[in-house]
């Protein structure tokens, strides 16, 4: 079999469809919440590429910022022992660090592809780009952390497809719905004025981080059967993201509105 640097091809297929094709599926299904007024295919590949590469810029961040490997052993010990809010806050500082860098950079990504185009031009579309950078950079991390699983336990092993469908489960959609609640406040103050819009972009930015981090915390604090309430709670907050959705749709507020006599006060 050919062979890449110590790695077969089987390998690095299986990682691709593992890592890619429910990113592509859950692009499709956040798609159809725009089906009125569909964004330009071009332009959603674009933001789904650039927020592919972008997680390059998050791995350099995390470790340049959160450099310890140890702090999922950290924290559950600490858990293990009594639970303690102090302790448990100073021992998560890489987990906060982490969650805040990947929003930060998600943002980035489409901002850089697609939010300051002129095609984004309603609320929705801010939601719309925040998912699709969201799913291009979970696509990767997929890639490549199950090309690691892989080269680690082989093809044989169950825990690929045991850990394909945690990804699909659970980090994928994290990073949809974090993503989508931060695009949601963008979407908000999408008519305001500057002022309002940096302080939607900060305030979401910071809720983001915290469902982020908390997601990230209960997944290490709980084991066994525990894992799937924390995944319920988090398909929870996606129908929740679903019905912001539907309320940002009608968002008709900020729109340009002409007349022979004089133009809308609401256009800025």
């Amino acid at each position: 079999m050919t062979n890449l640097g110590g790695l077969n091809w089987v390998f690095i297929l299986l990682a691709v469809a593992g890592g890619f094709l429910p990113t592509v599926f859950w692009l499709w299904f956040w798609l159809q919440e725009d089906r009125k007024k569909p964004e330009p295919v071009r332009l959603i590949m674009k933001t789904f590429i650039v927020g592919g590469f972008f997680i390059i810029l998050a791995f350099t961040l995390e470790k340049f910022f959160a450099p310890n490997g140890d702090i999922v052993e950290q924290v559950s010990d600490v858990y293990q022992k009594g639970f303690s809010f102090w302790p448990i806050l100073l021992i998560s500082g890489p987990l906060v660090a982490w969650a805040f860098i990947e929003e930060f950079v998600k943002y980035i990504a489409a901002y850089v592809a697609a939010l300051k185009n002129k095609q984004c031009d309603e609320p929705i579309d801010m939601m719309i780009y925040m998912i699709t950078a969201a799913l291009g950079f979970s696509a990767v991390e997929n890639f490549l952390f199950l090309l690691n699983v892989l080269v680690t336990d082989g093809t044989t092993s169950s825990s690929f497809l045991f850990t394909g469908n945690l990804r699909f489960l659970g980090a994928t959609l994290l990073h949809t719905v974090t993503s989508a609640l931060l695009g949601a406040f963008l979407g908000f103050a999408f008519y305001r004025n500057k002022w309002l819009k940096k302080i939607a972009w900060f305030l979401g930015l910071i809720a983001s981080t915290a469902l982020h981090v908390l997601f990230n915390f209960f997944i290490i604090v709980n084991e066994g059967g525990n894992v799937l309430r924390v995944l319920i709670c988090l398909w929870a907050v996606a129908m929740i993201i679903i019905f912001i959705f539907e309320v940002i749709k009608r968002l008709h507020y900020g729109k340009i509105i002409t007349s022979p006599i004089k133009q809308s006060p609401y256009v800025q």
